[in-house]
């Protein structure tokens, strides 16, 4: 009995190892062909290589900041936020799509750099500055937040509405949340929801200003354009250039008066939980 259990651990310290080499070489299979194909840049086969040793710090080193996530969830700002935040971005999914891509589900886009799959997970050019896809985390954290913002409104306000950003005055200290729906075609319209500075914000706005979105160009450059129920207009572009300030432009029709507000970005449920 002694030496059966003896020749079985025997036999396990011999298998074992070779188990545990194969299972390395495997994950190195999945990324060689990256890694040779000299078509393809050193970015994207340094994003495949963290992303398979699950190498957040490497992940992180090599991510452009902010790195946006859709409100209200919050955007990733620093390296040292994404190190703690890697293992909610990149679950099993992204991470078996990013390591057994192959060359050819890498596509170049001009001044955009480089995508995989079309577009529909990550975005890369000389560092990674947009990841398109979702986690199943994210979505559960997307839908809970999403909940507790449109249920912070005024109860006349929430039905069929989805909150897409908040903006706060630099100078005047008000508040713009923009929020968006859909009709029974399912085409989206936009509304601006202006708050004075020390109003309530669980009350009724100054403003509500109806509007729509339109995308322009190549890069997709967004505007929102919306008008009051007594004429005032009022445009916003949140795809500014890097150092840019975000402004409103605001058109009073009655008077012919036109009017610009800096914002800054702000999340509203910090506004309200205060």
């Amino acid at each position: 009995m002694v030496n059966s259990i003896s020749h079985i651990f025997a036999f396990l310290l011999l298998v074992l190892p070779l188990y545990a080499c194969s299972g390395d070489k495997s994950a190195k299979t999945d990324i060689a062909e990256i890694e040779n194909c000299d078509s393809i840049p050193d970015g994207i086969k340094r994003l495949v290589k963290a992303v398979a040793e699950d190498d957040s710090v490497g992940f992180s080193a090599m991510v452009s900041y902010p790195l946006a996530r859709p409100y209200p969830l919050r955007d990733i700002e620093s390296a040292e936020q994404m190190k703690g935040y890697y293992p909610i971005l990149v679950d099993d999914s992204l991470k078996s799509v990013i390591t057994k891509s192959h060359p050819g589900d890498w596509e170049e886009y001009g001044w955009r750099g480089w995508s995989l799959k079309g577009g529909e997970y990550v975005w890369i050019d000389e560092d990674l500055y947009d990841v398109s896809y979702l986690s199943g985390r994210e979505r559960m954290m997307l839908d809970s937040l999403t909940l507790l913002d449109i249920g912070s409104v005024d109860s006349a306000l929430r039905h069929g509405w989805t909150p897409v950003m908040c903006l706060k005055g630099a100078e005047n200290g008000d508040v713009y949340r923009i929020d968006s729906t859909r009709d029974r075609e399912g085409m989206p319209h936009y509304r601006m929801l202006v708050y004075s500075h020390g109003s309530d914000l669980h009350g009724t706005p100054l403003l509500n200003m109806t509007g729509h979105m339109e995308s322009e160009g190549t890069a997709g450059t967004r505007t929102y354009y919306f008008v009051s129920d007594s004429g005032l207009r009022a445009s916003f572009s949140p795809d500014v250039p890097d150092g840019s300030s975000l402004e409103i432009e605001f058109t009073d029709t009655r008077n012919s008066t036109d009017s610009v507000v800096s914002v800054t970005r702000v999340y509203w449920l910090d506004l309200t939980t205060k």
